[in-house]
């Protein structure tokens, strides 16, 4: 077995040095393909090629060497970065990819999240999705301006209140794999954790493009008092009330037309290809009427999700659809992301992005978390326990929504945003690091689940 295993990792190991070197030979390549007239076309496929296998190597490499496959395509990203060239190089483009892996993302998301619990549990993650998450986008804020001004880095104010907004949720793909192991004493700490990792997603992304919108409009920075006096203003307000107001709309329209099609299901039990089709469109469709409006396509895809049940005879179809978001989706948003990352300025930031990730894992998180839920010890017919409540505290994983937010701020052309990549990225990679790979750990420390044996 152990030869097997390692037979296999080296084999992925060799294709990742020939994906490398591909990576390297992009201007040869070039060169030769140059005189030919279907040059464009040719290396839009390699680019597409390069795509897929970068997503089978992160994902089969993180296999074998227990790794978070985010963290193995961000690194598969940085290496072959030449590859990816024409996508990155193209904002649009990449505004694109980027947008429709997320709509199907955050619709995975709802469809993940059991609706009864979500209910039964609402406003236990209300005040972490909501209150919370503007909590953490705040301490996350001016942690970031402290400790860059204490380093004596030069960090705008802009970019450090676009990174607290969008560094501010946790991941539900990086968070479920993990829990999927655990037995829990009580069920409801595994449901909380989900749910808010599901629902933060939307508000971390709410906040973004609040903010977002703010400085998009900007002539020059203003101070961080100024910042959240803005998104507590009537312009502020107006922003929010569209980006909800028609996200929900176009998410319930959604859900009416999956309830359509489970409709036509019940009658006809055997699925077919076309519901598949359904699928995926879906949360595009709501998702692109939602913009159009201006409001959050993220929290249409995620409630078009949420309210939908998936029946039995949708499950090969429910199937597909996740293999596509898993397979594919996820690791292209990382891949991308590794993809525009500058490596010197990835270790000029080293120190600064290091020390902003332990303060938020390991003081803002549980600061925050007591600060929601420690009222719920004493409380409520379903009480936690202090140690729960450490446990929840833990589970700060940040991944995909915040990953496709870091992206499509990095492509608006927004001035003064300097050293934004680089310290959402550390943020990101020491997150999905230590704390996947921790969480078994502390939670049969804290005597609050126990790994569940498999024979």
């Amino acid at each position: 077995m152990k030869l097997n295993k390692l037979l296999s990792i080296g084999i992925l190991l060799v294709l990742l040095i020939i994906f490398y070197f591909e990576g390297q030979m992009t201007g040869f390549m070039d060169s030769s393909l140059k005189a030919r007239p279907d040059f464009h076309v040719v290396k839009i496929f390699i680019t597409i090629c390069s795509l897929f296998i970068g997503a089978f190597l992160s994902l089969y490499l993180a296999k074998e060497i227990k790794l978070p496959s985010f963290v193995v395509a961000i690194i598969i990203g940085i290496l072959a970065k030449p590859l990816f060239l024409p996508i990155i190089a193209n904002n649009d483009t990449l505004a694109v990819i980027i947008s429709l892996g997320a709509s199907l993302i955050l619709f995975g998301g709802g469809l993940e999240t059991e609706f009864g619990n979500f209910k039964k549990t609402f406003w236990k993650i209300f005040f972490l999705a909501f209150p919370g998450v503007l909590l953490t986008a705040i301490l996350l804020t001016n942690t970031i301006q402290v400790v860059s001004i204490g380093l004596g880095y030069k960090i705008s104010i802009t970019a450090a209140v676009l990174l607290g907004a969008l560094l501010s949720s946790t991941d539900p793909a990086a968070i479920i794999p993990v829990l999927k192991g655990l037995r829990f004493k009580n069920v409801l700490t595994k449901d909380i954790v989900v749910s808010e990792s599901a629902m933060n997603d939307v508000t971390g992304s709410l906040l973004t493009l609040v903010f977002l919108s703010i400085a998009l409009t900007l002539k020059t920075d203003m101070g961080l008092g100024e910042w959240y006096s803005k998104l507590f203003s009537a312009e502020g307000g107006i922003i929010l009330f569209e980006q909800i107001a028609f996200g929900i709309i176009f998410g319930l329209l959604g859900t009416i037309a999956l309830s359509f099609v489970k409709k036509i299901k019940s009658i006809h039990s055997t699925e077919f290809v076309a519901d598949m089709v359904v699928l995926l469109f879906v949360p595009i469709f709501v998702y692109t009427l939602s913009l159009y409006f201006e409001g959050s396509g993220f929290l249409a895809a995620f409630i078009a999700g949420l309210i939908f049940q998936m029946n039995e005879n949708l499950k090969e179809t429910e199937l597909f659809f996740n293999n596509v978001v898993d397979g594919f989706c996820k690791p292209v948003i990382f891949i991308l992301l590794g993809a525009l990352v500058n490596v010197g300025e990835l270790m000029n930031y080293a120190v600064v992005g290091l020390i902003v990730s332990f303060i938020f894992m390991f003081i803002l998180r549980p600061l925050m978390v007591f600060l929601m839920l420690g009222g719920f010890m004493y409380y409520g017919s379903n009480k936690f326990t202090v140690k729960e409540l450490l446990f929840i505290s833990f589970v700060r994983e940040t991944g995909a929504i915040p990953a496709v937010l870091l992206v499509s701020v990095s492509t608006m052309g927004i001035a003064g945003l300097d050293g934004l990549v680089s310290i959402g990225m550390w943020v990101i990679l020491s997150t999905l690091v230590v704390q996947p790979l921790l969480t078994p750990w502390v939670a049969k420390k804290l005597k609050v689940a126990e790994p569940i044996n498999r024979f």
